[in-house]
Order: C-alpha cells, then structure tokens, then sequence
C-alpha cells in the first residue's frame, strides 16, 4: 500500500494520491454527512429537546437574546436575576458577618466570561426568526454536521481521500461530538474552526506565502473570538515550521509577524472594548474565577482532583447596594486567590493538580467520575456519555497507532499533533473536561482513520498475497 501525505519533512512534499474520484468523495461525504444529520437528530430529540438551558448553554443563549435586543453584551443572570449571588455580593457589619444583599434585576454590567463570536452568531440567529432553545439547539446540529464534512475535506487533505471519508464517518456517530452538537454552546463551532483552520495550516506548510500567512492571522483572530485557547495553534504551527525549514527562517518568521498583525487586527476590537468598559484592565477573557474554581483543597486534594469546583470560587465584598463589584474586579481577586492558594502548594501543583488534570482531559483518570460530573454539568444522560467513552477510548487507541504509522512514513505530524498538544496545555493551566477537549477530537479521528486505512490496506495486500499464491500453485499443479 503507498501512502503520500502533504506533511512530509521535504521542503516540496506531494499532495496525497485519492482512491475515490473527486465526485465519488463528494458524494460518499454527502451520504456521511446526512448519517450524521440523521443521528444528531435522534439524540437532541431523545435528550435535549425542551430542556431548560443551565450553566453555559444558558449564559449563550440568553446573552443572545439580550444582545439581539439592544442591551449590548451583558452578563444575563445579573440582568434577569439581579444581585442575589452569596458569594459575590455581600455587607459586612459586627465583626465581619456577613450580610446577603439582593438588588433587583435589570442591572447592565457588562461582561468577558465567554469570548462574543458564539453569542454573536446566536444573536444572528435571533434576528432571523431562531428564538428558542430549540430552535438554536437545531442550529448547533447543522452546524456541527458542516463540521463533520469539514473533517473529511480535512482529512482527504492530510491524508487522501480514503482517510478522510473514513474520518467523517467516524465523526458522524463520535458521541463526543454528538452531544455536544445538541448542546447550544460553542462547540459545535469548534469543530467547524479546527479543519479550516488545518487545511489552511497545512496548504501553508506546503507552500508558505504572505497570502497564507495572512489568511492564518485572520483565523488566529476569530479563534481568539471563539475560545482563547485557539489563538495558540498558528504560532504553534507557524513556530514549528521555523524549526523544520532552518534554511527559510527568515522568510518564515517576517510571514509569521504578518500573521501576528493580522491577528491582532481581528482581536482589537474586543480587546479595545474590554479595556474601556471594566474598571480593572481586562483583555480577551477573564480567567480568574476558574482560575479560583480549580485551585483550592477540593481540586488538589479532595474528590475533584483535577477538575473544579463551584464553590471556590471566593468571596467579594462590597460596601453598600450601590457599589455593585463588576466583572473585572471580581476576576481580579479571584485570581489573586488561586495565585495564592497555588503559591502555597507548588509541590501539591506541580507534582499532582497538573498532571492529573492532564490525564483527566483524556480520561486517563477518574473517567466515570468525569462522566457523572457531566451529567451535573452539562445536562447529559450517564449513558451516553459512557457509551461516548468507549467510543472515545477506541478512537484514542487507533489514534496512537496512526501516529507510529506516520512516524515510520516519516510524515511530520506538526499541523496535526498541535491540536492535542493545545488541549494538554489548557488542562494544566485550568481542568480536565470532556467539553474541552472538543478542540483536539478532528485530531484524534484523523489519526484514527489513517490507522484503519492502514489495516484494511495490510488486510487487503495480505488476502491479494494469498489469493497469488492460489493461481500460482493451481498453475503449477495443471501443468505438471
């Protein structure tokens, strides 16, 4: 079996061979993309449907619509519920007991929790006539069914066209991304992200141009818009290819401040924004209530070990009902809380609450607790989310076989393998959570549809030798 890829070591790699002619591909990922239509279908109607939005899929949606209305882009439980948060807004009198203080709905502070383009999109959605969760929650399956198409275009990209349709069936019944597709959260928009954001890397790394360089900022910046994790793949990329192509460096690294100019085009505008409207200096988003939910006993000692918890999240005070603390200053105290905490326990930090949030992103420990939590969390039923587990656990496995079978194609992985390594990144500085490793699973199935092309290759070659060997004896035998 030849296998070609366009990430080879070579400065001018070849474009990988298609089995399936360009209108076979298309129609064969069209026929995917309706099973995945077909099956994202089936689970918001069998778990989602009417259910109220909690947690992030409520603060979406109701931003949304607060954002489609006029009011800007505000925190919607301040402004649908008020004030009434224990553990945010309190009096203190006689020896510092402290006092609930509830104001009453309808207060505008604006906010950062979550980067806007998801919300943006969602308030497009309101304009148009998508009002309710449902509605939207439909709109997140369609998106993630482009997304699905996505990965096979990716991956004919990466790999040819057989690896690629094997990738978007794959990811047509992944029930990772099945559930998070009737989520209503941004998700579904990652995965839409992260194969553009490939094939872009990979069209690059093949053959680097200002234009390129550019159009890499451009995603850089809307990425940034989207989760901020995301800005670190095309440095990551654009860095690694600075490694590989020494010779070049001095072109790859003036494409690489293009890409960085163009990036910080896209970002400004929220950047600007944020730093206007908050009293304390804030920048894409704010970090320090995870940063508090994830560094306290709960999480480095106790049964959340690795993950977060809610009730860390720390005390800020006010003085009186009309000094309301807003976003920034609650971010800001909060985070100065976990820098503490962390401070006081770097060996606890480094030895123990970092890997394990690590192995807890990949489910390498504590996998069933993970699912329980997200059963909490996000809204899922325990049975999917196991029967996604096994599903992820033989993803996972073929993955790490099609890496050991690129790497002995010598291919370079560089534009691929930045995925999961980000998604490392992210857990070391926060949490392990199924949601969040959204961004590295088109990775995963990638890898995984190369392995499996592979065996059907070995299986096919080996059962061609056989069926060889056959004619050859039979031919001997008649003529002797």
């Amino acid at each position: 079996m030849v296998l070609t890829c366009p990430l080879m070591t070579s400065s001018h790699p070849s474009p990988p061979v298609d089995g399936p002619s360009t209108r076979r591909f298309w129609i064969i990922l069209a026929l995917i993309m309706c099973v995945a239509m077909g099956v994202r279908l089936v689970n918001l109607a069998v778990t989602q449907w009417d259910q109220t939005p909690t947690g992030d899929a409520r603060f979406y949606h109701e931003s949304a619509r607060l954002l489609a209305d006029g009011h800007g882009y505000i925190d919607p439980f301040r402004y649908i519920e008020g004030y009434p948060d224990r553990t945010e807004r309190i009096e203190f009198e006689h020896f510092g007991i402290p006092i609930t203080v509830e104001v009453p709905p309808g207060i505008e502070q604006p906010t950062m929790s979550h980067p806007p383009l998801w919300p943006m999109l969602l308030a497009g959605a309101q304009w148009v006539g998508l009002e309710t969760p449902n509605q939207q929650r439909l709109l997140g399956t369609f998106i993630g069914v482009l997304g699905v198409g996505l990965i096979g275009v990716a991956g004919r990209r990466l790999f040819g066209a057989q690896v690629g349709l094997i990738a978007a069936g794959l990811a047509a019944v992944y029930g990772f991304l099945v559930l998070n597709d009737a989520s209503l959260m941004s998700e579904s928009l990652v995965v839409v992200f992260v194969p553009i954001a490939t094939i872009v890397a990979v069209r690059w790394w093949r053959s680097p141009s200002w234009g390129l360089a550019a159009l890499l900022g451009l995603l850089t910046g809307l990425g940034g818009l989207l989760r901020p994790e995301l800005i670190m793949y095309a440095p990551f990329v654009l860095i690694s290819a600075i490694l590989v192509h020494r010779d070049r460096w001095r072109r790859l690294l003036a494409e690489t401040a293009i890409a960085a100019v163009v990036a910080g085009l896209v970002l400004s505008p929220w950047v600007i924004r944020n730093l206007t409207v908050f009293e304390k200096p804030m920048t894409l988003s704010q970090t320090g209530t995870t940063l508090a939910q994830t560094n306290c006993d709960a999480t480095y000692f106790g049964d959340k070990l690795g993950y977060w918890e809610l009730f860390c999240g720390g005390v800020v005070p006010a003085v009186s009902t009309e000094d309301i603390p807003d976003e920034s200053v609650r971010d800001v105290q909060r985070r100065q809380q976990a820098i503490d905490y962390a401070r006081s326990h770097p060996m606890r930090l480094v030895t123990v609450a970092v890997p394990v949030r690590i192995l807890r992103m990949f489910n390498l420990f504590g996998p069933i607790q993970t699912a329980k939590y997200d059963v909490v969390v996000e809204g899922r039923s325990l049975g999917a989310s196991v029967f996604s587990l096994v599903e992820y656990y033989l993803v996972a496995v073929a993955a790490v076989i099609g890496v050991v079978i690129a790497r002995r194609r010598r291919l370079d992985l560089s534009v691929v393998l930045a995925w999961p390594a980000l998604v490392a990144i992210v857990a070391a500085l926060g949490f392990g959570n199924n949601r969040y490793r959204v961004t590295c699973e088109p990775a995963l199935l990638w890898l995984a549809g190369l392995a499996i092309y592979a065996a059907f290759g070995r299986i096919l070659a080996a059962k061609r030798s056989r069926v060889s060997a056959t004619t050859q004896n039979t031919a001997i035998s008649v003529s002797s």
